[in-house]
């Protein structure tokens, strides 16, 4: 058995088992801690639940530092991204801190985007007299989804039909993209990767009358099987991030015979354990590779 080694599965206050304060969808943070650590422990690491907050790097003994549900992280990304600097000084971090700060501004899908690859068209809201006008003329189509530039999870998203106007649009917060018809029956496909290695895949699905697939907005998801030529064309867009990732998933939607992405989630997307049982298992060894 390797020596045993520790490390600090990052989380927010609000997902934590202990919390008082347990956000709702908390769930998926015990479901991913129940599901890795015992494989974390076979290869001698052992997986730590710690408060982004509240961890002095300087102090702390990690050998790792495993970037999870730290999901409030978009209400101060500042300080989120000054506590990833700092703890890259004393051990690694996974995801590398250049792909999360990459990843953390919406705007890298201008750049995917720009380098060709099919990605959701976006407008973003540049100057303080853009209107949604605006933004569906550039996008060109009536009826558009306002998104935060940092955000997730579904919170803080509009959908703007065609005959409304009049919103107040504030520069460097929020951009729009299409509204994608085909969820409403086709859902979007989640392609989970561990390193570059293809873990599972899922389609997740919007409960009737809402146009969002989140569990904690009703909707629910299911088992995907996907052709390797999908694999392929979703492992495309990870050799664009800058710099490593150990546990990324990439989010697509069907649209004409091929698949645009819609988010590449490379910080702190729930990875959905339940569809592959060795999942804890290759994010582990991942883990071991790193700090050996």
């Amino acid at each position: 058995m390797p020596a045993s080694r520790k490390i600090a599965f990052l989380a927010c206050k609000h997902n934590l088992t202990t919390s008082p304060d347990k956000w709702p969808d908390a769930f998926e943070h015990d479901m991913e801690l129940d599901a890795f650590a015992p494989a974390f422990a076979a290869v001698g690491l052992e997986l730590i639940e710690v408060d982004w907050e509240q961890v002095d790097p300087s102090t702390a003994d990690f050998d790792l530092y495993f970037v999870r549900t730290t999901w409030n992280y978009k209400e101060k990304p500042n300080a989120f991204a000054a506590f990833l600097s700092r703890a890259a000084a004393y051990a690694p971090v996974m995801n590398d801190p250049q792909t999360i700060f990459w990843n953390m501004n919406k705007r890298y899908l201008e750049e995917l985007e720009a380098k060709g690859l099919p990605v959701i068209p976006s407008a973003f809201v540049d100057g303080p007299d853009t209107t949604v006008d605006d933004l569906r003329a550039r996008l060109g189509t009536p009826e558009i989804v306002l998104k935060p530039l940092y955000g997730g999870g579904g919170f803080d998203m509009r959908r703007v039909t065609r005959d409304e106007d009049g919103l107040d649009l504030v520069p460097d917060t929020h951009f729009a993209q299409p509204f994608m018809s085909g969820i409403l029956d086709q859902g979007e496909l989640s392609f989970v990767f561990v390193e570059r290695e293809f873990s599972h895949a899922l389609r997740k699905r919007p409960a009737d009358g809402n146009y969002l697939i989140h569990t904690h907005h009703g909707g629910a998801d299911e088992a995907y099987h996907p052709p390797s030529g999908e694999i392929e064309a979703c492992r495309a867009f990870l050799e664009v991030m800058p710099g490593p990732a150990i546990a990324t998933r990439v989010d697509v939607v069907p649209h004409q015979g091929q698949l645009l992405l819609m988010e590449l989630e490379a910080i702190e997307a729930h990875l959905f354990p339940a569809y592959n049982p060795q999942l804890g298992s290759m994010l582990a060894k991942a883990c071991r590779r790193i700090i050996d």
